[in-house]
């Protein structure tokens, strides 16, 4: 039997190429501040409306607006930029 001209390499390729997986940290972010986003009109229809809930006399919600969400969406950026 001849020998084919197609070379056959013994190593295997990845799937994904290398560009394309430094794109999991972009992805990773999205799914993050896509969730940031739902928080508030998901804390907002909960049974018992948890949202309303004061913490030094202000509103849980707004500990979120004002102070958790933008924090979590900037540890998003920096652990996005890390796995790069």
């Amino acid at each position: 039997m001849p020998s084919s001209s197609i070379p056959i390499r013994p190593w295997r390729r990845a799937i994904i190429r290398l560009p394309m997986a430094a794109d999991r940290g972009r992805r990773i972010a999205v799914v993050v501040f896509v969730f940031l986003l739902l928080v508030p009109p998901l804390v907002t229809v909960l049974p018992g409306s948890p949202g309303t809930m004061r913490v030094a006399g202000i509103t849980l919600l707004w500990w979120y607006a004002a102070v958790v969400g933008p924090l979590a969406a900037a540890l998003g950026v920096v652990l996005a930029r890390a796995v790069r």
